[in-house]
């Protein structure tokens, strides 16, 4: 620690309160219960992208997905029930999640394909291959002639 916060700061701070104020606090796993972290694969091939989410329970009628140039964004939320069982114990996390990726390159957002199967989201994307511009040549007016002929 540092020298201004005291090594015994749980047995001196509980007593500054008023009472044991960290004991209901000891056994919580504040990491777990805030994770929303949704892991995710890419793959490639050609002008194709394959995006893969690991989403266990997720509710396919919450699901939005959105597509915008070089973003993908997945929001959704996940959710196990065994009917008839009453959870005891949870660590697989259940809720909302929302994730964001930017992606190698643009992408169309007319051509999107997604599919479950698993527990695990599916996101096929195609590559936004823009046509080649036509160059327009620009005529430069020659102020000085104008100007020597006045």
């Amino acid at each position: 620690m540092n020298k201004y916060w005291p090594n015994n700061w749980k047995k001196s701070l509980p007593h500054f309160l008023g009472e044991d104020f960290f004991s209901s606090f000891e056994n919580m796993d504040i990491e777990s219960s805030t994770n929303t972290n949704v892991n995710m694969d890419i793959y490639e091939s050609g002008h194709e992208l394959l995006c893969i989410f690991t989403l266990p329970g997720l509710k396919l009628e919450d699901v939005d997905i959105y597509v915008y140039e070089k973003t993908l964004e997945i929001r959704g939320t996940m959710h196990i029930d065994y009917n008839g069982y009453r959870l005891l114990h949870q660590e697989i996390y259940q809720g909302p999640v929302k994730r964001t990726v930017e992606l190698p390159y643009p992408v169309r957002d007319d051509k999107v394909e997604a599919f479950f199967k698993r527990g695990q989201l599916f996101i096929h994307l195609h590559r936004l291959i823009r046509p080649e511009q036509l160059k327009n040549k620009i005529k430069v007016r020659d102020l000085d002639k104008t100007s020597s002929d006045s």
